[in-house]
C-alpha cells in the first residue's frame, strides 16, 4: 500500500538539474531545589551552583556562585544578587587566576573597580561589562604604568611609563611626541531626543559645515538609550547601532553591543556587523552599492575565524580560515574571475615576529613595521640568513616575491637576496645582488654549488642602500627571475629540496626584508583537497547543491524539522535563513529521521551559530477541524522563484489524506516542488502540520489537493530524540496581523539544502 501512495504523490523537495551573537539573558537553574539566576553569557555545556538564599525561586542577597563549562571550572562569583540579577558590590574571579572586584549592575560589572591578574598586573579605574574601557591606571609586574584612557581593554590615550622611568605618550592608540586631543565642553540634555552634527571626519560641528548628523537620546552621561541613529546631511540613513557607553569627541573610544548596519546614500546596505562586549562577533558582511555581497568575515568574540570576498560579478574571490585570529597555515586562496585558485602566504612578519627575532654575537634580527630588520655585526666566511618554513607542493607552479636591500653599512660590500628551497646548509638556491650591479643564481646540492646563473650586470639594480624587488617564477618546469619587475633570467627548473625561504646575507651591515608573498598555483583537485566544504567556493551556489526543501525551528539551539525524504542520502545539508535582515548560513547534520512518516530533525552543526531568540509560535497537536484558515511558509522552486520565503494561504479540506491515512490533512493550501518540509499554521499563528506532498495532478487530473503531516506524529520523533528539548510555545503573535505574523515568523523557517 505505501508504494501505491508513494506512486501517486509528488514530494515537494525541489531537485536541481545540474552568527546569540550578542549579549542575552538566559535564566539558568543553579541549584536542587531549583533556584534560578539570569546568564547574560551563558551557552551550551555551562552549569551554574548557588550556595546562598533563594526567595521566590530566584537567588537573592550575598552568596557564591560557580560556572562550570562543560565540568570546567570557568569562574566564581562572591558578592550579591537581587531577584535572581547580580547586583551590588562583589568579586569576580577566573579560572586562569584574574580577580575583578567592584560594583554589579544589571550582571555586569559597570563603573569603578580593580583587576588583577597571576602575572602581577593590576588595574584601577573605570569597567563596562567586565573589561577595561574608561578612565584608569594599569601598573605591570615589572613597574611600568599606563595613566589614561583604556579602549577594550587596551592602551588609548595617556601616559605610559617604562619600569625604567622612560615615559612615552598614546594618543587614539598610536605613540605620540604629546598628546593633542582635548576633550570638548559638549554636554547633551538628558531624557530627550538631541540633534548632533558632525563633519565628513566625524568630528563634531556646526549644522552649516555638516556632513552628517545624528538623532540619539541620552538616559544618562555618555549612555545612549535605545538605538542611534545617523544620516547623511540630505537626510539618508547611514547608519544605525546601539551602543553601552558613546563619548562626546572621540568614536574610538565607543562601546558597542548587539546589531550594527551602514547604508550607502542610494538606502542599500553597505554594512552590517554584530558585537558582543564590544568585540565583533558572529558574521560581518559587507556589499557593493548594488547590493552584491562584497565579503562575509565571521568572528568570534573579536577574534577572526572565517573570511570570503567576491568580484562585483558574484564570483568568489578570496576564501581564508583563521585560528585564534591567525590565518590557519598562514596561507589563504585566491582566485581570478576565471575561477584559478592561487594558495598565498602574504607573510606581515609581526604575526609570528618570535620565529624571526634571534640574537647572536654576529647578527641579530629582529620584526620593525611590517619588515625583517636582520643586521651582521661581523666580517663573515659563511652568510646570515633568517627563514620560515612555508610549506608548497613542490608539483605545482608558484611565485616567490620580496622586496630587500641593504639599509646601513658599506654600499661597496654586502651581498643580499632570496633564499628559497632551503633543507638544510648542504641543499638550497639563492637569488642574490651584488653591489657593482649584478645578480647571481647558484644552487647548492648535497653541498656542491652549481651556478644556475652566473654573475650578470644588470641596469635596473638600485645600488647601494636602495631596496630592489626580487621574483621566483617556477612556470612549465622553467625559473623565472625578475627584479624590479623586469626579467632577468630564465632557466630549466629544479626540484626544491625542503620549503624554507627567507632572506640572506653577506658582509657586516643592516638588511631589510619586507613585501614578502610565495604563491603557489593550484590545480582544481588541489582547491577541492584544500578547501573544506564551508571555504568550497561553489557552496553558496545554488547551482552546485543537488536540491532544496523548506524546514522550521523547534528549538533555540538550532533543532530544525523538516521532511525525511528532503534530506535522504544528503552527504552535506546546509541552512540559510534570516536574522533582523541578515542572512545566517550553517552547517548541519540529521539527528533523527523517521522514513515511515516522511519526518527528520536535523540541528545546526556550526561552532560560528549562537543559540536563537526565543521561537514565537506554539507547537499545536491538537486536530483540527475541516475548514479550518491556515497558511504555509516555505522556498517553493527557489531556482526560478528566488531565494525569499513564499507565503500561501488556504483551508483544511479534511483531516486525512489518500484512503484514510490519518497522520495527514489534506489542505487547499498551494506547494510547489521545495515546499517539502515547511510549516503549516493556523490563523492564530499556531504550528499545527509539515507540508510534505501533492496529489499527481496529471496522473489524476486533480487541482490543489496537497498534505500536510500533522504535529502529532512529529511530537513523537522529538520524543526519541536523545536530547530532551522543550517545544516553542508563545503566544506572542496572536493579537498580530497576519502581515505582522509572517515577518516574525519567516525567520525561523530556514531553507534546506542539500548534495
Amino acid at each position: 500500500m505505501r508504494k501505491y501512495i508513494f506512486v501517486i504523490l509528488i514530494f515537494l523537495t525541489l531537485t536541481i538539474a545540474s552568527n546569540s551573537q550578542t549579549l542575552k539573558d538566559v535564566w539558568v537553574v543553579c541549584n536542587a531545589q531549583g533556584c534560578k539566576v539570569i546568564d547574560p553569557y551563558y551557552s551550551d555545556g555551562v552549569t551554574l551552583k548557588w550556595e546562598g538564599s533563594c526567595t521566590n525561586g530566584k537567588a537573592d542577597g550575598y552568596g557564591k556562585l560557580t560556572k562550570y563549562d562543560n565540568g570546567e571550572l570557568e569562574s566564581t562569583y562572591e558578592g550579591t544578587y537581587r531577584n535572581g540579577i547580580r547586583e551590588g558590590n562583589g568579586k569576580f574571579t577566573t579560572a586562569q587566576g584574574t580577580i575583578l572586584e567592584g560594583i554589579f549592575v544589571n550582571n555586569q560589572m559597570t563603573g569603578i573597580g580593580s583587576m588583577h591578574n597571576k602575572d602581577g598586573d593590576s588595574y584601577y579605574g573605570e569597567f563596562i561589562n567586565y573589561m577595561m574601557h574608561g578612565k584608569g591606571t594599569y601598573i605591570q609586574a615589572n613597574g611600568g604604568k599606563f595613566e589614561g584612557f583604556v579602549a577594550n581593554e587596551k592602551k588609548y590615550t595617556g601616559k605610559y611609563t617604562r619600569y625604567d622611568g622612560q615615559v612615552s605618550y598614546y594618543q587614539k592608540g598610536e605613540i605620540v611626541p604629546k598628546i593633542t586631543d582635548k576633550p570638548s565642553d559638549y554636554k547633551p540634555q538628558l531624557g530627550v531626543k538631541v540633534t548632533e552634527y558632525f563633519d565628513e571626519n566625524w568630528n563634531r560641528c556646526k549644522q552649516k559645515e555638516a556632513a552628517y548628523y545624528r538623532l540619539i537620546t541620552y538616559e544618562s552621561p555618555n549612555t545612549p538609550k535605545g538605538v542611534v541613529k545617523d544620516y547623511y546631511i540630505n537626510g539618508h540613513i547611514q547608519s544605525d547601532f546601539f551602543a553601552v557607553y558613546l563619548d562626546y569627541d572621540d568614536e574610538g573610544k565607543m562601546f558597542y553591543e548587539g546589531e550594527a548596519t551602514w547604508y550607502y546614500q542610494n538606502g542599500k546596505i553597505k554594512e552590517t556587523r554584530f558585537y558582543f562586549n564590544n568585540n565583533k562577533n558572529g558574521r560581518n558582511t559587507l556589499y557593493y552599492e548594488d547590493g552584491q555581497k562584497g565579503s562575509e568575515i565571521v568572528y568570534d568574540n573579536g577574534s577572526t575565524t572565517e573570511l570570503k570576498q567576491w568580484y562585483k560579478t558574484g564570483k568568489l574571490k578570496t576564501i581564508a580560515n583563521y585560528e585564534d585570529g591567525n590565518l590557519i597555515d598562514g596561507k589563504y586562496i585566491d582566485f581570478d574571475e576565471n575561477g584559478a585558485g592561487t594558495e598565498v602566504h602574504d607573510e606581515s612578519f609581526d604575526n609570528n615576529s618570535d620565529e624571526w627575532t634571534e640574537v647572536t654575537e654576529i647578527a641579530e634580527s629582529h620584526v620593525e613595521q611590517d619588515a625583517l630588520v636582520l643586521e651582521v655585526k661581523k666580517d663573515l666566511s659563511n652568510e646570515i640568513y633568517r627563514l620560515q618554513y612555508i610549506k608548497m607542493d613542490q608539483k605545482n607552479d608558484f611565485s616567490i616575491e620580496a622586496k630587500v636591500g641593504k639599509y646601513k653599512g658599506d654600499d661597496t660590500q654586502g651581498v643580499y637576496g632570496i633564499r628559497f628551497g632551503y633543507k638544510d646548509e648542504n641543499n638550497f638556491f639563492d637569488y642574490v645582488i651584488i653591489p657593482d650591479g649584478r645578480f647571481t643564481v647558484n644552487s647548492v646540492f648535497e653541498g656542491v654549488i652549481n651556478p644556475i646563473v652566473k654573475p650578470t650586470a644588470f641596469s635596473s639594480i638600485k645600488k647601494g642602500s636602495n631596496q630592489n624587488i626580487l621574483k621566483i617564477f617556477k612556470v612549465d618546469n622553467s625559473f623565472i627571475f625578475s627584479i624590479n619587475n623586469e626579467i632577468v633570467a630564465k632557466t630549466e627548473a629544479s626540484n626544491l629540496r625542503g620549503n624554507e625561504i627567507g632572506l640572506v646575507a653577506y658582509h657586516p651591515g643592516i638588511y631589510t626584508m619586507q613585501n614578502f608573498v610565495v604563491k603557489e598555483f593550484l590545480s582544481d583537485k588541489d582547491i577541492s583537497k584544500k578547501s573544506p566544504n564551508k571555504q568550497n567556493p561553489s557552496s553558496d551556489n545554488t547551482n552546485e547543491w543537488k536540491g532544496n526543501g523548506s524546514g522550521f525551528f523547534i528549538n533555540e539551539k538550532g533543532y530544525i524539522a523538516t521532511n525525511h525524504h528532503v534530506i535522504e542520502d544528503a552527504k552535506d545539508i546546509q541552512v540559510e535563513f534570516y536574522q533582523k535582515g541578515v542572512k545566517q548560513i550553517y552547517k548541519a547534520k540529521v539527528i533523527v529521521s523517521d522514513k515511515q512518516n516522511d519526518l527528520a530533525i536535523i540541528k545546526i552543526d556550526d561552532r560560528n551559530f549562537k543559540t536563537l531568540p526565543k521561537i514565537p509560535f506554539v507547537f499545536n497537536t491538537t486536530i483540527k477541524d475541516v475548514g479550518t484558515e491556515v497558511f504555509a511558509l516555505g522556498y517553493p522552486i527557489a531556482s526560478v522563484m528566488g531565494e525569499e520565503v513564499k507565503f500561501t494561504d488556504g483551508k483544511i479540506s479534511a483531516k486525512t489524506g489518500i484512503q484514510g491515512d490519518i497522520r495527514v490533512y489534506q489542505i487547499s493550501t498551494p506547494i510547489q516542488p521545495g515546499n517539502s518540509g515547511g510549516s503549516l499554521f493556523d490563523i492564530k499563528g499556531n504550528l499545527i502540520g509539515i507540508t510534505s506532498s501533492a496529489l499527481n495532478k496529471e496522473y489524476f487530473n486533480s487541482e490543489n489537493v496537497n498534505y500536510a503531516i500533522k504535529c502529532t506524529y512529529l511530537k513523537n520523533l522529538i520524543d526519541a530524540m536523545p536530547e530532551t528539548i522543550n517545544t516553542p510555545n508563545d503566544t506572542e503573535i496572536y493579537n498580530k496581523s497576519l502581515t505582522e505574523k509572517i515577518k516574525v515568523l519567516s525567520e525561523f523557517v530556514p531553507i534546506i539544502k542539500i548534495r
